[in-house]
């Protein structure tokens, strides 16, 4: 059993006054934290009620506050006893919001509700009747970190960055499992249930079922794509430019396809966990600063399945935008990706990350998947410029060091220290 860091964040709201929605991909696990949570309430002698939305029977309970009512009268003592309602792809009910706004307002010292939902697209819209009275928590596929517990049997605890001996330590016990672990890893991606399969080949198997069926049965037609070879164009495009700007027109022309569609598509792959679009960090100095954003994908294996290649990828040429694409994900473990940019000036000089915190302190971060590296000369020049900056994370294949403020990080090491 994978162990969600997840679940740490989501149970301190259990028992409050406030609707728990649950969202990310298909097949990332949200139904198996739903159960997770329901087993453990059960445990506590509380009462647990679980409908999947989509499903027929749980339709015509879920078609109005009344039918609900009914049901969870006759099955659950309501509302004689408190209900934990948990409601799985919630964005399957016709005008979803409208029924959790009036199911909180009339019950909230009756039941709390806990939903999961597959498109940020349809979330959105329900989201306005929600106002105040939601608290949103995004399931990612498995991070490396976790995906390493479980491979390992073993609970290792983020250290805090600076316990350099500490993590000197871990990293030289660990270090050829943990560069077997990032191949595997990179290699068929982090969906749970491909983690969990046996064999190169059924995990390639399982992969090819999650992605033809979560792109093709659930964007493709649900989301109404209409030019599906230009759809398919974009994301394979996508697949092979990692870490690079996105271009609009450029895109458009080799997708073939219209700016006015690009848009849309690029807001459905973003708004389906496909991919996401990383912002420029800047501050009115709009003559050095790309406004374009850069692209990322959010599962390696959705990658190599695109470009039909299941290598790891690290010792070729593209090695250093496979790790960047991975220190991506590492940091979205910790950060919400509204606080992750990138530097670029007119003349093309980058900082991969700039992250910021909770104390307005920029944290830089530069891709250098080598073992002879200095610190950066753009981070220097950045320092220069901002009076805000805190610590540079300079991210190496296997150098392990510390400058002053900046830490040298082997990508392996990254997911298992806390930046917070």
């Amino acid at each position: 059993m994978i162990q969600r860091e997840i679940l740490q964040k989501i149970n301190p709201w259990l028992n409050k006054e406030k609707v728990l929605i649950i969202k990310g991909a298909r097949q990332v696990g949200k139904t198996y934290l739903l159960k997770e949570i329901k087993k453990d309430l059960e445990k506590a002698g509380k009462k647990v009620a679980y409908l999947l939305a989509d499903e027929m029977d749980n339709q015509s309970i879920l078609k109005s506050l009344a039918n609900l009512e009914l049901y969870l009268g006759q099955y659950f003592n309501f509302p004689n006893e408190f209900i934990y309602l948990m409601i799985d792809e919630f964005q399957a009910i016709e005008e979803a919001g409208l029924l959790l706004k009036n199911i909180f307002d009339k019950h909230k010292n009756k039941i709390q509700l806990i939903v999961s939902g597959s498109s940020a697209l349809e979330i959105n819209k329900n989201s306005e009747y929600l106002t105040g009275r939601a608290i949103y928590f995004n399931v990612d596929r498995v991070n490396f970190k976790e995906y390493f517990d479980f491979r390992e049997a073993v609970d290792i605890k983020r250290y805090n960055l600076a316990e350099f001996e500490k993590y000197k330590v871990f990293f030289e016990t660990f270090h050829s499992k943990l560069e077997l672990s990032i191949r595997e890893f990179l290699a068929y991606g982090s969906y749970p249930e491909v983690i969990t399969t046996q064999g190169v080949e059924e995990k390639k198997i399982v992969l090819q079922s999650i992605i033809k069926t979560y792109i093709d049965q659930d964007i493709i037609n649900q989301l109404n794509i209409e030019n599906v070879t230009g759809f398919n164009n974009l994301i394979k495009i996508l697949a092979g430019q990692i870490g690079q700007l996105v271009n609009s027109h450029e895109l458009s022309n080799t997708a073939n396809i219209s700016i006015n569609t690009l848009k849309k598509y690029l807001e459905i792959l973003v708004g389906t966990y496909i991919i996401d679009l990383v912002t420029p960090y800047y501050k009115n100095i709009r003559s050095e600063i790309s406004k374009m954003p850069k692209v990322y994908l959010l599962d390696n294996g959705i990658r190599n399945y695109l470009l039909r290649s299941f290598e790891a990828g690290l010792d070729g040429q593209g090695g250093g935008t496979t790790i960047e694409n991975f220190v991506y994900g590492a940091l979205l473990a910790q950060y919400s990706k509204e606080y992750i940019h990138f530097y670029r000036t007119s003349g093309g000089a980058e900082i991969d990350f700039i992250i910021e915190d909770k104390n307005s302190k920029l944290m830089l971060c530069e891709v250098k998947y080598r073992n002879k590296v200095n610190v950066p000369v753009m981070m220097k020049n950045f320092e220069k410029r901002y009076d805000n900056v805190g610590n540079k994370l300079i991210i190496t294949k296997n150098l392990l060091k510390k400058e002053k403020d900046a830490y040298f990080i082997p990508a392996t090491l990254l997911p298992f220290i806390d930046f917070k």
